[in-house]
């Protein structure tokens, strides 16, 4: 039995703490922010979240998936609103059997946390990671005056984009740590939760729909909560003129903005200019660290490792796999843990480098492309060779959202897929003058030995 001290008691690492308890190390869990449970407001400052195959999946191996699921609302698809009012809709899967599912943050983390105190009385809220003496393996949290300090076998930083552990492990870049990376690379563009609430005692938007209202630089999103209310995300640059949070500061700007660009929305969001003057403005950015892990003790994981833009509603989801490989890793060493954090580091890194490439590309394609005939028309295109070689065709998104591929085999299958409906797209305007036999071969001459190649269960994740 290990001694493991866990930095940050959000999603990730109430759930892996959840796990090694189970493995039975003594874990030691320590949250910077106040106790969920006890603290129920956390409206302004987090956007609901999708749970896909690789969320689920950790669920159901914690034994965690059946409630959890009560506390989701199945999205089927995305619907794109245009400015003047026009609604577009886009399937996610083959059929409505393929969703992904909607969730509050905070409500999962409660839900979590309440789970892990269930299994263990290390819990610890209002602790800031303070300092690490690596040598001796001692880790010291401190709350106001009052400080603890860890003899540790294992320190795992989940704490976040912002990570404490992460600037700790590498201060600086001097020459001995010629070889490691530690950066954020900004969007440019942040975000602020607003709200939409029920009319008439009825959701005011199809409910089991993620909503976008793309235009370009900008956009509005909504995702449906439990109650049939949406929880709404607006994207928008930090600076610049003339769209951008800086140059929003008035009621007036505000309301002139809405009235601009997403009129139907404003009309269902009574509260949207107050909210969006209360509510603080969002940081989005992407983190690049290298190794995760160090003296073979020490390693990060979630979005201490790898925050990604939420594009791609994948964040959690590589949040949770991380957590499966790690105990995966531990199951194939034995319990060997320098091994099993070496091979949890060099499997996983370059699936998160994957996932980021993705999401930064996804979220061009939710601003600006939804709107775009041709890229419509594409869709329409794979999703006629899903529907005829359902054994033989997935989508990069299929791939990422309903299986459980490793996220590098899914980007490099999206690069040889644009080639192919490329191919098929040429000279033809309409889905019903795709000829079968020519995608049938196109499949088999460029796609199939991908598959075969890498090993590729194109199968949905069944839970």
């Amino acid at each position: 039995m290990s001694r493991v001290a866990i930095a940050g008691g959000g999603l990730v690492g109430s759930l892996l703490s959840l796990i090694l308890k189970k493995r039975n190390h003594e874990v030691f869990l320590f949250e910077k922010r106040p106790d969920l449970r006890k603290n129920l407001n956390d409206s302004g400052r987090s956007i609901n979240l999708i749970v896909t195959s690789r969320g689920l999946n950790a669920l159901k191996s914690a034994g965690l998936l059946e409630k959890a699921l009560t506390l989701t609302v199945p999205v089927t698809g995305r619907m794109m609103h245009s400015v003047n009012g026009e609604q577009v809709y886009q399937a996610y899967g083959r059929d409505p059997s393929e969703c992904n599912y909607s969730i509050s943050r905070a409500e999962l983390n409660r839900f979590l946390i309440t789970k892990s105190a269930e299994k263990n009385e290390n819990i610890f809220f209002d602790y800031n990671l303070n300092a690490v003496d690596f040598k001796n393996k001692i880790a010291t949290f401190t709350r106001g005056a009052d400080s603890k300090k860890i003899e540790y076998d294992i320190l795992i930083g989940a704490d976040g984009a912002g990570s404490i552990l992460r600037s700790l492990m590498y201060p600086s870049q001097s020459p001995q740590q010629a070889n490691s990376k530690n950066q954020t690379v900004f969007l440019g563009s942040g975000y602020k939760e607003l709200f939409m609430p029920l009319k008439n005692g009825q959701p005011a938007l199809e409910k089991n729909v993620l909503h976008i209202w793309p235009r370009g630089s900008h956009m509005l999103m909504a995702l449906p909560n439990l109650d049939g209310s949406f929880t709404m995300t607006l994207y928008l640059p930090h600076q610049g003129s003339p769209l951008s949070f800086a140059q929003l500061k008035t009621e007036s700007a505000v309301q002139s903005y809405f009235e601009k660009y997403f009129p139907d929305a404003l009309k269902l969001m009574p509260t949207a200019v107050q909210d969006f003057l209360k509510n603080p403005e969002g940081v989005l950015g992407t983190v690049h660290c290298t190794p995760w892990v160090i003296n073979d003790s020490v390693a990060l994981i979630g979005d201490a490792a790898h925050a990604i833009l939420p594009f791609f509603g994948q964040g959690m989801n590589c949040g949770f796999e991380d957590c499966m490989v790690l105990n995966e890793m531990l199951d194939q060493c034995k319990e060997n843990w320098p091994e099993a954090l070496h091979r949890y580091d060099t499997y996983q890194r370059p699936n998160a480098d994957a996932i980021a490439d993705m999401a930064l590309e996804n979220f061009y394609e939710m601003s600006d492309k939804v709107g775009d005939q041709n890229f419509l028309f594409r869709k329409k295109i794979e999703a006629w060779l899903e529907k005829n070689f359902p054994d033989q065709y997935r989508s990069r998104y299929g791939m990422i959202t309903y299986t459980l591929i490793p996220y590098r085999v899914a980007y490099e299958a999206g690069l040889l897929q644009n080639e192919i409906l490329n191919e098929l797209a040429q000279g033809i305007k309409s889905v019903e003058e795709l000829n079968y036999e020519k995608a049938k071969l196109i499949l088999q001459e460029k796609f199939l030995p991908f598959v075969q190649k890498n090993k590729i269960n194109l199968v949905r994740y069944r839970f």
